[in-house]
């Protein structure tokens, strides 16, 4: 009886000092409260304010051509008795594509040749023959002069050096003589040549079959470098200048490249209203290809060494534009004049410096002043 007594009264006691110490915590704020306090604040992320170059890009697609596309007709029709390059081949300039038949024209040449030959010697035989009137009418006149010959005799000598002429004689001569060399030609058109160096891109004859000056027998193309032609509007021809860089992307050369503005048409088309503009690309290697597509991006309204920030980072509060700089873990409203936005980048003209941490992610949940902490960003 007594040990149940006992064992009642330890467990009051103990019961009791629970109590005492539960009551004695009342007399301060719990962990809890105290870490949520503490904790009173808004996660933001900054970047530090920098100048750089901004500008609206405006996207145009265009056809790549070759810097050179040259068709081959040859001078003379004839047949195809021999093609020295094929489809892909590379050709330098001045080297023999294919030749010709040159039984037919060797033909022509011997005759013109003759009927050269048979014209100088008229011409030469028709120069001494008037050499000799025109001699014999100085003598003639010299006797007639003295009474030695009659009248009759010195108009006839006066007829004889007149009635030949040998203008006529010398220009058919020179008539004969240019055929001649046209025969000569043609027979060293023959051999027809490539006028530029670069790749054989099409190739319309066989050997054996007729070549026609009428149709293109190849084309030559010099891929070296390689342009694309686009049409802009009268909004944007003034922003482009000569050699100004341009990026172009190729899908199908799975290939971003430079290219520079090589030509800027003064004047719209006539028929389209809008400025022709060319951009030639380097192209050493021939990854690119004519007659593929590119997509161009165009820098316009560009501002240089501008102060810009992200445009999300303006924040609109009571009809005006504001940003939040980060000063001792506070944001600090600045109200800020914007110029150029581009989307991604905005020009701030007015009401921030370089250098200041501008608030870019959480600065729609801060107010003025209000508690920061940067858990990302240039800290």
């Amino acid at each position: 009886m007594k040990k149940k007594i006992v064992a009642l009264l330890v467990a009051i006691i103990l019961l009791t000092t629970m109590i005492m110490v539960g009551c004695g915590g009342k007399k301060g704020p719990a962990p809890e409260a105290t870490a949520n306090k503490q904790e009173d604040y808004t996660p933001v992320a900054i970047e530090e304010t920098q100048t750089r170059t901004i500008s609206n890009e405006i996207v145009f697609s265009g056809k790549v051509h070759a810097d050179k596309e040259v068709m081959i007709l040859p001078e003379v029709p004839g047949k195809v008795v021999k093609i020295n390059g094929y489809l892909g081949t590379r050709v330098e300039k001045n080297s023999v594509l294919f030749t010709l038949d040159k039984d037919d024209i060797q033909k022509q040449v011997a005759k013109a040749k003759k009927a050269a030959e048979a014209s100088k010697a008229n011409y030469q035989k028709t120069k001494e023959s008037i050499q000799n009137a025109e001699l014999n009418l100085d003598r003639t006149k010299e006797l007639y002069d003295q009474g030695a010959v009659s009248k009759n005799q010195y108009e006839q000598a006066q007829l004889a050096a007149s009635s030949t002429s040998l203008d006529a004689v010398k220009a058919q001569y020179e008539q004969t003589q240019l055929a001649y060399e046209q025969a000569l030609d043609s027979l060293k058109d023959t051999s027809v040549k490539s006028p530029i160096s670069g790749i054989i891109s099409e190739v319309n004859i066989e050997e054996g079959e007729m070549a026609s000056n009428a149709q293109p027998a190849m084309t030559i193309i010099d891929m070296d470098k390689v342009y694309v032609e686009i049409n802009v509007t009268e909004n944007v021809i003034n922003d482009l200048y000569l050699d100004q860089e341009v990026t172009l992307e190729l899908a199908a050369a799975n290939n971003n490249v430079v290219g520079k503005i090589d030509r800027l048409s003064p004047a719209a088309d006539s028929k389209t209203q809008l400025y022709p503009v060319r951009i030639y690309i380097e192209n050493s290697e021939h990854k690119i290809k004519p007659g593929m597509f590119a997509k161009i991006k165009l820098n316009t309204d560009v501002k240089e060494n501008v102060i810009a920030v992200k445009s999300e980072a303006v924040v609109q509060k009571d009809n005006k534009l504001v940003v939040y700089v980060v000063e001792d873990n506070k944001a600090i409203e600045k109200e800020v004049t914007i110029g150029l936005d581009t989307g991604i980048y905005v020009e701030i003209v007015q009401g921030i410096n370089v250098g200041e941490s501008i608030i870019v992610k959480g600065q729609n949940y801060v107010e003025n002043d209000s508690i920061v902490k940067v858990v990302r960003g240039d800290e």
